[in-house]
Protein backbone atom coordinates (compact mmCIF):
# COMPACT_ATOMS: atom_id res chain seq x y z
CA UNK A 1 0.00 0.00 0.00
CA UNK A 2 2.90 2.38 0.82
CA UNK A 3 4.50 1.71 -2.56
CA UNK A 4 1.19 2.52 -4.25
CA UNK A 5 1.03 5.87 -2.45
CA UNK A 6 4.63 6.61 -3.40
CA UNK A 7 3.83 5.67 -7.01
CA UNK A 8 0.81 8.00 -7.10
CA UNK A 9 2.79 10.88 -5.56
CA UNK A 10 5.60 10.34 -8.05
CA UNK A 11 3.15 10.37 -10.96
CA UNK A 12 1.48 13.56 -9.71
CA UNK A 13 4.82 15.33 -9.16
CA UNK A 14 6.15 14.25 -12.56
CA UNK A 15 2.90 15.25 -14.29
CA UNK A 16 2.95 18.66 -12.59
CA UNK A 17 6.59 19.24 -13.55
CA UNK A 18 5.95 18.24 -17.16
CA UNK A 19 2.78 20.36 -17.31
CA UNK A 20 4.63 23.37 -15.87
CA UNK A 21 7.52 22.83 -18.27
CA UNK A 22 5.10 22.51 -21.22
CA UNK A 23 3.25 25.65 -20.13
CA UNK A 24 6.53 27.58 -19.86
CA UNK A 25 7.69 26.33 -23.25
CA UNK A 26 4.29 27.11 -24.82
CA UNK A 27 4.32 30.60 -23.24
CA UNK A 28 7.81 31.35 -24.50
CA UNK A 29 7.00 29.97 -27.92
CA UNK A 30 3.82 32.09 -28.01
CA UNK A 31 5.60 35.25 -26.82
CA UNK A 32 8.57 34.75 -29.12
CA UNK A 33 6.14 33.82 -31.95
CA UNK A 34 8.44 30.98 -32.97
CA UNK A 35 7.56 28.71 -35.85
CA UNK A 36 8.25 25.00 -36.26
CA UNK A 37 7.86 23.11 -39.53
CA UNK A 38 6.68 26.32 -41.27
CA UNK A 39 3.62 26.50 -38.98
CA UNK A 40 1.98 29.63 -37.62
CA UNK A 41 3.03 30.68 -34.08
CA UNK A 42 -0.37 29.77 -32.69
CA UNK A 43 -0.22 26.34 -34.35
CA UNK A 44 3.36 25.92 -33.08
CA UNK A 45 2.17 26.60 -29.52
CA UNK A 46 -0.58 24.01 -30.05
CA UNK A 47 2.01 21.44 -31.24
CA UNK A 48 4.14 22.15 -28.15
CA UNK A 49 1.09 21.67 -25.90
CA UNK A 50 0.25 18.37 -27.67
CA UNK A 51 3.84 17.11 -27.29
CA UNK A 52 3.80 18.05 -23.60
CA UNK A 53 0.52 16.20 -23.05
CA UNK A 54 1.94 13.16 -24.87
CA UNK A 55 5.04 13.22 -22.63
CA UNK A 56 2.82 13.39 -19.54
CA UNK A 57 0.77 10.39 -20.70
CA UNK A 58 3.88 8.44 -21.77
CA UNK A 59 5.68 9.08 -18.48
CA UNK A 60 2.59 8.13 -16.48
CA UNK A 61 2.14 4.85 -18.37
CA UNK A 62 5.88 4.12 -18.17
CA UNK A 63 5.94 4.55 -14.40
CA UNK A 64 2.78 2.48 -13.94
CA UNK A 65 3.98 -0.36 -16.17
CA UNK A 66 7.53 -0.26 -14.81
CA UNK A 67 6.69 -0.30 -11.11
CA UNK A 68 3.42 -2.25 -11.01
CA UNK A 69 3.68 -5.84 -12.24
CA UNK A 70 0.03 -6.51 -11.45
CA UNK A 71 -1.07 -3.53 -13.56
CA UNK A 72 1.21 -4.62 -16.39
CA UNK A 73 -0.23 -8.13 -16.27
CA UNK A 74 -3.74 -6.73 -15.97
CA UNK A 75 -3.34 -4.54 -19.05
CA UNK A 76 -1.42 -6.93 -21.31
CA UNK A 77 -2.86 -10.28 -20.08
CA UNK A 78 -6.40 -9.18 -19.36
CA UNK A 79 -7.69 -10.86 -22.52
CA UNK A 80 -6.07 -14.22 -21.55
CA UNK A 81 -7.51 -14.01 -18.04
CA UNK A 82 -10.96 -13.24 -19.39
CA UNK A 83 -10.62 -16.09 -21.93
CA UNK A 84 -9.68 -18.56 -19.14
CA UNK A 85 -12.54 -17.26 -17.04
CA UNK A 86 -15.02 -17.82 -19.87
CA UNK A 87 -13.58 -21.34 -20.47
CA UNK A 88 -13.81 -22.23 -16.77
CA UNK A 89 -17.36 -20.95 -16.57
CA UNK A 90 -18.23 -23.11 -19.60
CA UNK A 91 -16.79 -26.19 -17.89
CA UNK A 92 -18.74 -25.39 -14.73
CA UNK A 93 -21.92 -25.09 -16.74
CA UNK A 94 -21.21 -28.44 -18.46
CA UNK A 95 -20.56 -30.13 -15.08
CA UNK A 96 -23.77 -28.69 -13.69
CA UNK A 97 -25.60 -30.05 -16.73
CA UNK A 98 -24.10 -33.53 -16.22
CA UNK A 99 -24.99 -33.33 -12.54
CA UNK A 100 -28.58 -32.56 -13.48
CA UNK A 101 -28.64 -35.57 -15.84
CA UNK A 102 -27.26 -37.92 -13.16
CA UNK A 103 -29.74 -36.62 -10.61
CA UNK A 104 -32.60 -37.22 -13.06
CA UNK A 105 -31.35 -40.80 -13.72
CA UNK A 106 -31.06 -41.37 -9.97
CA UNK A 107 -34.61 -40.16 -9.50
CA UNK A 108 -35.81 -42.54 -12.22
CA UNK A 109 -33.94 -45.47 -10.62
CA UNK A 110 -35.43 -44.66 -7.25
CA UNK A 111 -38.88 -44.55 -8.83
CA UNK A 112 -38.30 -47.96 -10.45
CA UNK A 113 -37.07 -49.32 -7.11
CA UNK A 114 -40.23 -48.05 -5.43
CA UNK A 115 -42.40 -49.68 -8.11
CA UNK A 116 -40.57 -53.03 -7.83
CA UNK A 117 -40.89 -52.89 -4.04
CA UNK A 118 -44.62 -52.38 -4.41
CA UNK A 119 -44.87 -55.36 -6.79
CA UNK A 120 -42.85 -57.49 -4.33
CA UNK A 121 -45.19 -56.59 -1.52
CA UNK A 122 -48.18 -57.62 -3.69
CA UNK A 123 -46.49 -60.94 -4.52
CA UNK A 124 -45.78 -61.62 -0.83
CA UNK A 125 -49.38 -60.95 0.02
CA UNK A 126 -50.51 -63.40 -2.69
CA UNK A 127 -48.07 -66.02 -1.41
CA UNK A 128 -49.37 -65.66 2.13
CA UNK A 129 -52.91 -66.04 0.88
CA UNK A 130 -51.90 -69.23 -0.99
CA UNK A 131 -50.26 -70.68 2.12
CA UNK A 132 -53.36 -69.85 4.12
CA UNK A 133 -55.52 -71.63 1.58
CA UNK A 134 -53.11 -74.58 1.60
CA UNK A 135 -53.40 -74.88 5.35
CA UNK A 136 -57.16 -74.78 5.08
CA UNK A 137 -57.13 -77.49 2.43
CA UNK A 138 -54.81 -79.65 4.53
CA UNK A 139 -57.18 -79.31 7.47
CA UNK A 140 -60.10 -80.25 5.33
CA UNK A 141 -58.17 -83.33 4.02
CA UNK A 142 -57.54 -84.48 7.58
CA UNK A 143 -61.20 -84.06 8.42
CA UNK A 144 -62.15 -86.01 5.32
CA UNK A 145 -59.74 -88.84 6.15
CA UNK A 146 -61.25 -89.11 9.64
CA UNK A 147 -64.74 -89.15 8.19
CA UNK A 148 -63.89 -91.43 5.25
CA UNK A 149 -65.27 -94.38 6.91
CA UNK A 150 -68.53 -92.78 7.79
CA UNK A 151 -68.94 -90.84 4.64
CA UNK A 152 -68.47 -93.41 1.94
CA UNK A 153 -71.20 -91.87 -0.05
CA UNK A 154 -69.30 -88.72 -0.23
CA UNK A 155 -65.96 -90.38 -1.00
CA UNK A 156 -66.19 -89.93 -4.67
CA UNK A 157 -67.00 -86.30 -4.28
CA UNK A 158 -64.21 -85.85 -1.81
CA UNK A 159 -61.78 -87.62 -4.13
CA UNK A 160 -62.79 -85.33 -6.91
CA UNK A 161 -62.48 -82.40 -4.62
CA UNK A 162 -59.08 -83.65 -3.55
CA UNK A 163 -57.95 -84.01 -7.11
CA UNK A 164 -59.15 -80.53 -7.85
CA UNK A 165 -57.43 -79.26 -4.78
CA UNK A 166 -54.23 -81.04 -5.80
CA UNK A 167 -54.39 -79.43 -9.18
CA UNK A 168 -54.92 -76.09 -7.56
CA UNK A 169 -52.01 -76.75 -5.26
CA UNK A 170 -49.83 -77.60 -8.24
CA UNK A 171 -50.91 -74.43 -9.91
CA UNK A 172 -50.29 -72.43 -6.76
CA UNK A 173 -46.88 -74.01 -6.40
CA UNK A 174 -46.05 -73.08 -9.99
CA UNK A 175 -47.22 -69.55 -9.36
CA UNK A 176 -45.17 -69.40 -6.18
CA UNK A 177 -42.12 -70.61 -8.11
CA UNK A 178 -42.66 -67.97 -10.77
CA UNK A 179 -43.13 -65.33 -8.12
CA UNK A 180 -39.91 -66.37 -6.43
CA UNK A 181 -38.07 -66.15 -9.75
CA UNK A 182 -39.54 -62.70 -10.34
CA UNK A 183 -38.55 -61.67 -6.83
CA UNK A 184 -35.00 -62.88 -7.46
CA UNK A 185 -34.85 -60.96 -10.73
CA UNK A 186 -36.19 -57.84 -9.04
CA UNK A 187 -33.66 -58.22 -6.25
CA UNK A 188 -30.88 -58.44 -8.84
CA UNK A 189 -32.20 -55.33 -10.60
CA UNK A 190 -32.42 -53.52 -7.27
CA UNK A 191 -28.84 -54.51 -6.52
CA UNK A 192 -27.68 -53.24 -9.89
CA UNK A 193 -29.60 -50.00 -9.41
CA UNK A 194 -28.07 -49.55 -5.98
CA UNK A 195 -24.62 -50.05 -7.46
CA UNK A 196 -25.35 -47.50 -10.20
CA UNK A 197 -26.73 -45.06 -7.62
CA UNK A 198 -23.60 -45.49 -5.53
CA UNK A 199 -21.41 -44.86 -8.56
CA UNK A 200 -23.49 -41.80 -9.47
CA UNK A 201 -23.17 -40.45 -5.95
CA UNK A 202 -19.41 -40.93 -6.07
CA UNK A 203 -19.25 -39.12 -9.41
CA UNK A 204 -21.42 -36.37 -7.97
CA UNK A 205 -19.08 -36.04 -5.01
CA UNK A 206 -16.10 -35.80 -7.33
CA UNK A 207 -17.84 -33.23 -9.49
CA UNK A 208 -18.93 -31.27 -6.42
CA UNK A 209 -15.31 -31.15 -5.33
CA UNK A 210 -14.31 -30.02 -8.82
CA UNK A 211 -17.00 -27.34 -8.74
CA UNK A 212 -15.80 -26.15 -5.34
CA UNK A 213 -12.25 -25.93 -6.65
CA UNK A 214 -13.43 -24.08 -9.75
CA UNK A 215 -15.48 -21.72 -7.59
CA UNK A 216 -12.39 -20.98 -5.52
CA UNK A 217 -10.44 -20.27 -8.70
CA UNK A 218 -13.25 -18.06 -9.96
CA UNK A 219 -13.31 -16.17 -6.67
CA UNK A 220 -9.56 -15.60 -6.91
CA UNK A 221 -9.92 -14.43 -10.50
CA UNK A 222 -12.79 -12.13 -9.51
CA UNK A 223 -10.60 -10.62 -6.82
CA UNK A 224 -7.82 -10.11 -9.36
CA UNK A 225 -10.29 -8.51 -11.76
CA UNK A 226 -11.61 -6.27 -8.97
CA UNK A 227 -8.06 -5.13 -8.23
CA UNK A 228 -7.53 -4.45 -11.91
CA UNK A 229 -10.79 -2.48 -12.01
CA UNK A 230 -9.59 -0.38 -9.08
CA UNK A 231 -6.30 0.31 -10.80
CA UNK A 232 -8.09 1.14 -14.03
CA UNK A 233 -10.41 3.50 -12.11
CA UNK A 234 -7.38 5.22 -10.59
CA UNK A 235 -5.84 5.53 -14.02
CA UNK A 236 -9.13 6.95 -15.36
CA UNK A 237 -9.10 9.57 -12.59
CA UNK A 238 -5.57 10.55 -13.55
CA UNK A 239 -6.61 10.74 -17.20
CA UNK A 240 -9.62 12.90 -16.23
CA UNK A 241 -7.30 15.29 -14.42
CA UNK A 242 -5.08 15.47 -17.49
CA UNK A 243 -8.12 16.10 -19.68
CA UNK A 244 -9.30 18.90 -17.38
CA UNK A 245 -5.86 20.45 -17.59
CA UNK A 246 -5.95 20.16 -21.37
CA UNK A 247 -9.40 21.78 -21.40
CA UNK A 248 -8.06 24.67 -19.32
CA UNK A 249 -5.18 25.07 -21.75
CA UNK A 250 -7.63 24.97 -24.66
CA UNK A 251 -9.72 27.67 -22.99
CA UNK A 252 -6.62 29.81 -22.55
CA UNK A 253 -5.75 29.26 -26.20
CA UNK A 254 -9.32 30.17 -27.16
CA UNK A 255 -9.09 33.40 -25.16
CA UNK A 256 -5.81 34.25 -26.83
CA UNK A 257 -7.34 33.51 -30.22
CA UNK A 258 -10.25 35.80 -29.36
CA UNK A 259 -7.78 38.51 -28.39
CA UNK A 260 -5.99 38.00 -31.70
CA UNK A 261 -9.33 38.20 -33.52
CA UNK A 262 -10.11 41.46 -31.69
CA UNK A 263 -6.76 42.83 -32.73
CA UNK A 264 -7.39 41.71 -36.30
CA UNK A 265 -10.74 43.48 -36.23
CA UNK A 266 -9.08 46.60 -34.85
CA UNK A 267 -6.48 46.40 -37.60
CA UNK A 268 -9.27 46.00 -40.15
CA UNK A 269 -11.05 49.05 -38.74
CA UNK A 270 -7.81 50.99 -38.78
CA UNK A 271 -7.37 49.89 -42.39
CA UNK A 272 -10.85 51.14 -43.24
CA UNK A 273 -10.12 54.43 -41.49
CA UNK A 274 -6.85 54.69 -43.39
CA UNK A 275 -8.64 54.03 -46.68
CA UNK A 276 -11.22 56.68 -45.81
CA UNK A 277 -8.49 59.18 -44.96
CA UNK A 278 -6.75 58.35 -48.22
CA UNK A 279 -9.97 59.04 -50.11
CA UNK A 280 -10.36 62.32 -48.23
CA UNK A 281 -6.76 63.25 -49.04
CA UNK A 282 -7.43 62.45 -52.70
CA UNK A 283 -10.51 64.67 -52.59
CA UNK A 284 -8.53 67.48 -50.99
CA UNK A 285 -5.82 67.06 -53.59
CA UNK A 286 -8.48 67.34 -56.30
CA UNK A 287 -9.81 70.46 -54.63
CA UNK A 288 -6.28 71.80 -54.49
CA UNK A 289 -5.82 71.09 -58.18
CA UNK A 290 -9.08 72.87 -58.91
CA UNK A 291 -7.87 75.73 -56.79
CA UNK A 292 -4.64 75.84 -58.76
CA UNK A 293 -6.65 75.89 -61.95
CA UNK A 294 -8.66 78.78 -60.57
CA UNK A 295 -5.51 80.66 -59.78
CA UNK A 296 -3.98 79.97 -63.17
CA UNK A 297 -7.02 80.69 -65.32
CA UNK A 298 -10.45 82.29 -65.47
CA UNK A 299 -12.57 79.26 -64.49
CA UNK A 300 -16.18 80.30 -64.08
CA UNK A 301 -17.86 77.00 -63.17
CA UNK A 302 -16.21 74.34 -61.01
CA UNK A 303 -16.67 70.60 -61.20
CA UNK A 304 -19.60 69.58 -58.98
CA UNK A 305 -20.96 73.13 -58.69
CA UNK A 306 -24.74 73.22 -58.19
CA UNK A 307 -26.40 75.10 -61.05
CA UNK A 308 -30.00 74.40 -60.02
CA UNK A 309 -31.79 72.54 -57.26
CA UNK A 310 -35.27 72.00 -55.93
CA UNK A 311 -37.53 69.77 -53.88
CA UNK A 312 -39.90 67.81 -56.10
CA UNK A 313 -42.89 65.60 -55.42
CA UNK A 314 -44.35 64.11 -58.57
CA UNK A 315 -47.94 63.05 -58.02
CA UNK A 316 -48.55 62.38 -61.71
CA UNK A 317 -45.89 60.45 -63.66
CA UNK A 318 -46.29 62.61 -66.78
CA UNK A 319 -45.35 65.71 -64.76
CA UNK A 320 -41.85 64.35 -64.06
CA UNK A 321 -40.58 65.35 -67.51
CA UNK A 322 -41.83 68.91 -67.11
CA UNK A 323 -40.21 69.23 -63.67
CA UNK A 324 -36.86 68.00 -64.99
CA UNK A 325 -37.06 70.37 -67.98
CA UNK A 326 -37.77 73.27 -65.65
CA UNK A 327 -34.71 72.46 -63.52
CA UNK A 328 -32.56 72.17 -66.65
CA UNK A 329 -33.80 75.56 -67.88
CA UNK A 330 -32.97 77.05 -64.48
CA UNK A 331 -29.49 75.49 -64.64
CA UNK A 332 -29.08 76.84 -68.17
CA UNK A 333 -29.93 80.36 -67.02
CA UNK A 334 -27.51 80.10 -64.10
CA UNK A 335 -24.71 78.83 -66.35
CA UNK A 336 -25.31 81.60 -68.90
CA UNK A 337 -25.17 84.19 -66.17
CA UNK A 338 -21.96 82.83 -64.66
CA UNK A 339 -20.09 82.29 -67.94
CA UNK A 340 -21.48 85.49 -69.49
CA UNK A 341 -22.66 83.48 -72.43
CA UNK A 342 -24.43 85.30 -75.23
CA UNK A 343 -26.97 83.14 -77.05
CA UNK A 344 -26.71 82.72 -80.80
CA UNK A 345 -29.23 81.84 -83.45
CA UNK A 346 -28.82 78.07 -83.02
CA UNK A 347 -31.09 78.13 -79.95
CA UNK A 348 -29.07 75.26 -78.49
CA UNK A 349 -29.09 75.25 -74.67
CA UNK A 350 -25.79 75.92 -72.99
CA UNK A 351 -26.36 73.15 -70.44
CA UNK A 352 -26.48 69.64 -71.86
CA UNK A 353 -27.29 66.28 -70.25
CA UNK A 354 -27.45 62.86 -71.81
CA UNK A 355 -30.84 61.40 -72.63
CA UNK A 356 -30.10 58.30 -70.55
CA UNK A 357 -29.34 60.37 -67.44
CA UNK A 358 -32.45 62.47 -67.91
CA UNK A 359 -34.65 59.39 -68.35
CA UNK A 360 -33.08 57.74 -65.31
CA UNK A 361 -33.83 60.85 -63.24
CA UNK A 362 -37.45 60.91 -64.47
CA UNK A 363 -37.95 57.24 -63.60
CA UNK A 364 -36.47 57.81 -60.15
CA UNK A 365 -38.61 60.76 -59.05
CA UNK A 366 -42.02 59.80 -60.44
CA UNK A 367 -42.97 57.53 -57.51
CA UNK A 368 -44.70 60.33 -55.57
CA UNK A 369 -42.04 60.81 -52.87
CA UNK A 370 -40.16 63.97 -51.94
CA UNK A 371 -36.80 64.25 -53.69
CA UNK A 372 -34.05 66.85 -53.59
CA UNK A 373 -32.95 67.16 -57.21
CA UNK A 374 -29.74 68.99 -58.12
CA UNK A 375 -28.18 69.80 -61.47
CA UNK A 376 -24.38 69.80 -61.09
CA UNK A 377 -21.52 70.68 -63.39
CA UNK A 378 -19.60 67.70 -64.75
CA UNK A 379 -16.32 69.62 -65.07
CA UNK A 380 -14.49 72.95 -64.86
CA UNK A 381 -15.51 75.55 -67.44
CA UNK A 382 -14.06 78.98 -68.23
CA UNK A 383 -15.84 82.10 -69.33
CA UNK A 384 -17.48 81.71 -72.69
CA UNK A 385 -16.88 77.96 -72.94
CA UNK A 386 -19.69 75.81 -74.32
CA UNK A 387 -21.42 73.46 -74.07
CA UNK A 388 -21.49 72.73 -70.32
CA UNK A 389 -22.04 69.08 -69.49
CA UNK A 390 -24.08 68.48 -66.37
CA UNK A 391 -25.44 65.53 -64.44
CA UNK A 392 -28.40 65.14 -62.12
CA UNK A 393 -28.48 63.93 -58.54
CA UNK A 394 -31.67 62.96 -56.67
CA UNK A 395 -31.96 62.05 -53.00
CA UNK A 396 -34.87 61.44 -50.63
CA UNK A 397 -35.86 64.58 -48.80
CA UNK A 398 -35.83 63.09 -45.32
CA UNK A 399 -35.21 64.42 -41.84
CA UNK A 400 -31.46 64.27 -41.28
CA UNK A 401 -31.10 66.16 -38.00
CA UNK A 402 -33.55 66.97 -35.24
CA UNK A 403 -33.44 70.07 -33.12
CA UNK A 404 -30.65 69.73 -30.56
CA UNK A 405 -28.67 67.01 -32.37
CA UNK A 406 -24.93 67.35 -31.75
CA UNK A 407 -22.81 67.60 -34.90
CA UNK A 408 -19.38 68.11 -33.31
CA UNK A 409 -17.82 68.81 -29.90
CA UNK A 410 -14.46 70.18 -28.77
CA UNK A 411 -12.85 71.32 -25.51
CA UNK A 412 -11.68 74.93 -25.12
CA UNK A 413 -9.66 76.34 -22.22
CA UNK A 414 -9.40 80.10 -22.71
CA UNK A 415 -6.95 80.43 -19.81
CA UNK A 416 -4.41 78.33 -21.72
CA UNK A 417 -5.16 79.54 -25.28
CA UNK A 418 -4.73 82.76 -27.23
CA UNK A 419 -7.45 84.43 -29.28
CA UNK A 420 -5.97 83.04 -32.49
CA UNK A 421 -5.92 79.52 -31.05
CA UNK A 422 -9.54 79.84 -29.89
CA UNK A 423 -10.59 81.09 -33.31
CA UNK A 424 -8.67 78.27 -35.00
CA UNK A 425 -10.31 75.74 -32.67
CA UNK A 426 -13.77 77.08 -33.55
CA UNK A 427 -12.93 77.02 -37.27
CA UNK A 428 -11.94 73.37 -36.98
CA UNK A 429 -15.12 72.64 -35.02
CA UNK A 430 -17.32 74.31 -37.66
CA UNK A 431 -15.44 72.50 -40.44
CA UNK A 432 -15.96 69.16 -38.69
CA UNK A 433 -19.67 69.88 -38.25
CA UNK A 434 -20.01 70.81 -41.94
CA UNK A 435 -18.18 67.65 -42.92
CA UNK A 436 -20.47 65.52 -40.78
CA UNK A 437 -23.56 67.28 -42.15
CA UNK A 438 -22.47 66.60 -45.73
CA UNK A 439 -21.70 63.01 -44.85
CA UNK A 440 -25.14 62.66 -43.26
CA UNK A 441 -26.81 63.82 -46.48
CA UNK A 442 -27.39 67.59 -46.16
CA UNK A 443 -27.41 69.02 -49.69
CA UNK A 444 -28.51 72.58 -48.95
CA UNK A 445 -26.72 75.49 -47.32
CA UNK A 446 -25.18 75.30 -43.85
CA UNK A 447 -25.23 78.50 -41.81
CA UNK A 448 -24.74 79.62 -38.23
CA UNK A 449 -28.22 80.61 -37.04
CA UNK A 450 -29.18 83.66 -39.16
CA UNK A 451 -25.82 83.72 -40.97
CA UNK A 452 -24.40 86.83 -39.31
CA UNK A 453 -20.69 86.72 -38.52
CA UNK A 454 -21.16 88.93 -35.48
CA UNK A 455 -22.59 85.96 -33.58
CA UNK A 456 -19.32 84.05 -33.95
CA UNK A 457 -17.34 87.10 -32.83
CA UNK A 458 -19.50 87.52 -29.74
CA UNK A 459 -19.20 83.82 -28.92
CA UNK A 460 -15.40 84.08 -29.13
CA UNK A 461 -15.47 87.08 -26.80
CA UNK A 462 -17.54 85.10 -24.29
CA UNK A 463 -15.03 82.26 -24.43
CA UNK A 464 -12.15 84.65 -23.79
CA UNK A 465 -13.95 86.20 -20.83
CA UNK A 466 -14.90 82.83 -19.32
CA UNK A 467 -11.61 81.82 -17.73
CA UNK A 468 -12.46 78.12 -17.29
CA UNK A 469 -12.36 75.07 -19.56
CA UNK A 470 -15.65 74.36 -21.32
CA UNK A 471 -16.99 71.99 -23.96
CA UNK A 472 -18.10 73.73 -27.14
CA UNK A 473 -20.69 71.85 -29.20
CA UNK A 474 -22.31 72.51 -32.55
CA UNK A 475 -26.05 71.74 -32.40
CA UNK A 476 -28.78 71.66 -35.01
CA UNK A 477 -31.08 74.61 -34.30
CA UNK A 478 -34.17 72.99 -35.81
CA UNK A 479 -35.30 69.88 -37.63
CA UNK A 480 -33.50 69.81 -40.96
CA UNK A 481 -34.30 67.92 -44.14
CA UNK A 482 -31.94 66.79 -46.86
CA UNK A 483 -32.72 69.89 -48.90
CA UNK A 484 -31.56 72.16 -46.07
CA UNK A 485 -30.73 74.75 -45.11
CA UNK A 486 -29.05 73.47 -41.94
CA UNK A 487 -29.01 76.10 -39.22
CA UNK A 488 -26.52 75.45 -36.44
CA UNK A 489 -25.63 77.13 -33.18
CA UNK A 490 -22.69 77.07 -30.79
CA UNK A 491 -23.24 76.00 -27.18
CA UNK A 492 -20.69 76.09 -24.35
CA UNK A 493 -21.31 73.59 -21.53
CA UNK A 494 -19.58 72.74 -18.30
CA UNK A 495 -20.39 69.59 -16.32
CA UNK A 496 -23.43 69.01 -18.51
CA UNK A 497 -24.92 72.48 -17.92
CA UNK A 498 -25.21 75.19 -20.59
CA UNK A 499 -23.02 78.20 -19.76
CA UNK A 500 -23.73 80.37 -22.81
CA UNK A 501 -24.67 80.03 -26.49
CA UNK A 502 -24.09 81.89 -29.70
Amino acid sequence: MTSAYILIVAILVLGGLLATLGDRIGTRVGKARLSLFNLRPRQTATVVAVITGSLISASTLGILFGLSESLREGVFELDNILRKLRHTRGEVNEINHQKSLVESELAQARAQQTEVQKRLEVTNRNFEQAQTQLKKVSGQAAVLQQEIGSLLDERQELVEQRNQLNEQIVKFNGQVTQLKEQINQLNEQITQLKERVAQGEQELLKRDQTIVERNVQLAEQDQAIAKLDQKIAQRDKIIDKRQKRLQELEQQLTQKELQLDDRDQQLAQRGKQLAFLEREVATLEQYYQDYQVLRQGNVAILRGQVLASGVLRITQPEAATQAVDQLLRQANRTAMKITRYEPDNTQQPLVQITQAQAQQLINQIKDGKDYVVRILSAGNYVLGEKPIQVFADAAFNRVVFLAGDVLATSSVDSSMMTSEEIQKQLDQLLTASQFRARRAGILGDIQLEDGRTVRVIRFIEKLEQYDQPVNVSVLAQEATYTSGPLKIKLVATQDGEVVFTS
